[in-house]
């Protein structure tokens, strides 16, 4: 079993990501912050286990911590968490991970889009929430292409187009109101 997964690390990273994929670009045709929040935690998750196949730690660490700050932002709709440190413990706590797990300078890009993607995620207003994670795509779009990360890439893509169609959709349906 263990050759097996050696032998295909490569391919199962992929399905892991075109998993993730799949989540990330249905979850910015959702209004409700919370609920974009908790689609954002299980797809966090499949790209952990994307980048692990493929050995690249720093977008592991920027994942999982997203993952948990998702979870932990999921709350701030409902006024539950409104603490600015927060936010604030995020932006550290991914500046440490990059330093921790630097592999080499490309390792700066998952690092930015963390930065927007916390800022961008302490948004309850999802239209601030989708413009400011087009910075993140770009970033990761750039490393992912780097790192032959094909499903990364892709998803880049996709969920650029994503956003775009809900902010088009959001702003046509406001029109109509």
């Amino acid at each position: 079993m263990l050759d097996f997964i050696k032998t295909n690390s490569f391919i199962i990273a992929q399905v892991f990501g075109f998993m993730a994929m799949t989540v990330a670009i249905s979850m910015y045709q959702f209004n409700k912050h919370k609920k974009v929040m908790l689609l954002m935690v299980g797809c966090a998750l499949l790209w952990c286990c994307h980048y692990t196949f493929l050995g690249l730690f720093t977008p592991v660490a920027m994942n999982f911590l997203g993952a948990v700050k998702n979870f932990i932002f999921s709350f701030k709709e409902g006024k539950q968490i409104e603490s600015k440190t927060i936010p604030i413990i995020f932006l550290i706590l991914s500046v440490a991970s990059t330093i921790l797990t630097w592999k080499d300078a490309w390792s700066i890009l998952p690092l930015v889009g963390s930065v927007f993607a916390v800022v961008a995620q302490w948004q309850t207003n999802v239209k601030y929430l989708r413009l400011l994670t087009i910075p993140v795509c770009v970033c990761w779009f750039i490393y992912n292409i780097n790192n032959q990360s094909w499903a990364g890439t892709a998803n880049e893509v996709f969920v650029l187009i994503s956003i775009i169609i809900a902010l088009v959709r959001n702003k046509e349906t406001k029109k109509a109101e």
